[in-house]
């Protein structure tokens, strides 16, 4: 396990992670469900801005 724990990495794993709550929302069936899903992955995102952005390359 790699202890250092760079920003770059923490944005591609928080960004890695609203996309999977994007998708869980994309296939919830309850309305209720998938609105709290979004809003789980929005939080995500404004949380940690550079998760928002594409990496650079």
């Amino acid at each position: 396990m790699n202890l250092y724990d760079s920003p770059v990495e923490r944005a591609r794993r928080t960004r890695e992670r609203a996309e999977e709550l994007g998708r869980a929302a994309d296939r919830a069936t309850d309305p209720e469900h998938r609105q709290r899903l979004r809003e789980k992955a929005l939080r995500l995102l404004r949380e940690n801005p550079a998760a928002d952005s594409p990496p650079s390359r």
